[in-house]
C-alpha cells in the first residue's frame, strides 16, 4: 500500500517536455513504420497513443501529437 506522500505525487497530473512529446510521436511514426500498418491500422496507433498521454496529462494536445507523427511519416511540410 502505497504510503500518503506517496499518494499524493502519484495523483498529480504529468508534465510532458516538448522533447517527451517529439519522442512520443516519434516512437509512434517508427512503430507504423517498421509494422507497415493499413491506415486504419495507423489511426488506431495514433489513438492509443493519445488515449494514454492524455490520462497521465488532460492538457494534451491530441491533433498536435496526431500531426507531428504525420510529420514524422511524410516529412517536414
Amino acid at each position: 500500500m502505497l504510503d500518503k506522500a506517496a499518494r499524493i505525487c502519484y495523483n498529480v497530473p504529468m508534465k510532458m517536455t516538448r522533447s517527451h512529446f517529439q519522442a512520443l510521436a516519434t516512437l509512434c511514426a517508427d512503430i507504423i513504420v517498421d509494422n507497415n500498418f493499413t491506415k486504419k491500422q495507423v489511426i488506431s496507433i495514433i489513438d492509443s497513443f493519445c488515449d494514454v498521454c492524455n490520462r497521465a496529462n488532460p492538457n494534451f494536445d491530441a491533433n498536435r501529437f496526431a500531426e507531428w507523427v504525420e510529420m514524422e511519416l511524410h516529412g517536414q511540410p
